[in-house]
């Protein structure tokens, strides 16, 4: 199909060459001069006509080259609107290329299953050199989304987006304290993210590594975090703060993963049987640790030289000589 910019062309080839310049007016009024002179018809003998064509052929002809052109023009216009292929392709309509299903409607036990999602948990399958991922939620300004506890600060994760009842353990209190400042305010339950009189709850089998409470109608996660240069309570150590459940997985920015999961367990036990507090504050960095637990959840640490980052700074190398054994 010609394009648009093309029209011209094609008009002027349907009528035959036809062109409005002044050797045509002058042509036109030397022949009216001379039919006035001796009474006679003149005929241009153009591209687009005969002279033994009389004046009433030539008419009907050169209308109906004008409907020709003003029809193509119109097939242009709706083809650059409509699309061609309703044009000329009609019976695609009759093809149903996507099948879909009404939200709310009727399901066979096949396609429910097939709708069931996860619990949103982090997925770490077997790459050799894995790029960084994080699950931290992003801060709002100089606050990222927390709770506290009684001086104990978690901070939400992006995945999983939601958890079920079964995961919840003993409610840990109600947010007492919901402010955009929540330094100011360590004692009772205080949270920039969960409104007040929330109730919040730890989570089972992570001994206080998490907690879970509702955020905009979804039971969210925290994970437990440096806040403020507030990390530890009394005598604590990284297995207070990261005693997590049964770890299936590990993964390493920019040197692997471990899906085995008696070596993700031992790992884990080097981890935190080694690991030597450096200082009580933590940061973000482009490298993480994600370690995936059994029950779908996941756990994140920044990653720096020989330490990781979460509640605290914690030395390992014993750690990371282990972890590039594992993935060799």
């Amino acid at each position: 199909m010609k394009r648009l910019e093309q029209l011209p062309e094609m008009t002027s080839d349907m009528l035959g060459g036809l062109h409005a310049t002044q050797d045509l007016k002058k042509e036109i009024l030397r022949d009216a001069k001379a039919a006035m002179q001796d009474g006679k018809t003149h005929y241009r003998n153009s591209a687009w006509e005969s002279k033994k064509v009389n004046a009433n052929t030539r008419r009907q002809r050169s209308v109906l080259q004008r409907s020709l052109a003003m029809a193509c023009m119109v097939i242009v216009l709706l083809g650059s609107v409509v699309g061609f292929p309703t044009l000329i392709g009609l019976d695609v309509k009759n093809k149903q290329n996507i099948v879909t299903t009404q939200m709310g409607g009727d399901l066979s036990n096949a396609q429910s299953q097939a709708l069931d999602l996860p619990q949103g948990s982090i997925v770490i399958s077997q790459r050799s050199a894995p790029s960084y991922r994080g699950i931290w939620a992003a801060a709002s300004g100089a606050n990222f989304p927390l709770i506290c506890v009684e001086g104990r600060y978690y901070r939400l994760l992006t995945n999983p987006t939601s958890i079920g009842t079964e995961l919840l353990g003993t409610e840990l209190g109600a947010v007492s304290t919901y402010t955009s400042e929540p330094a100011l305010k360590s004692e009772g339950v205080v949270s920039n993210t969960v409104q007040e009189g929330g109730k919040v709850y730890a989570v089972s089998g992570m001994n206080g590594a998490m907690v879970a409470a509702e955020v905009e109608g979804k039971m969210r996660v925290f994970q437990r975090v440096t806040f403020g240069g507030n990390a530890l309570v009394g005598g604590e150590k990284l297995a207070d703060t990261l005693k997590a459940g049964k770890v299936v997985a590990m993964e390493l920015t920019d040197v692997g993963t471990v899906t085995d999961k008696t070596k993700a367990k031992e790992l884990y036990e080097i981890l935190i049987n080694n690991a030597v507090l450096s200082r009580s504050g933590a940061s973000e960095t482009g490298t993480s640790l994600l370690i995936q637990l059994e029950n779908g959840l996941a756990l994140q640490l920044a990653v720096r030289d020989e330490s990781v980052m979460a509640c605290g700074t914690w030395t390992c190398p014993e750690f990371f000589e282990a972890f590039e054994a594992a993935v060799q």
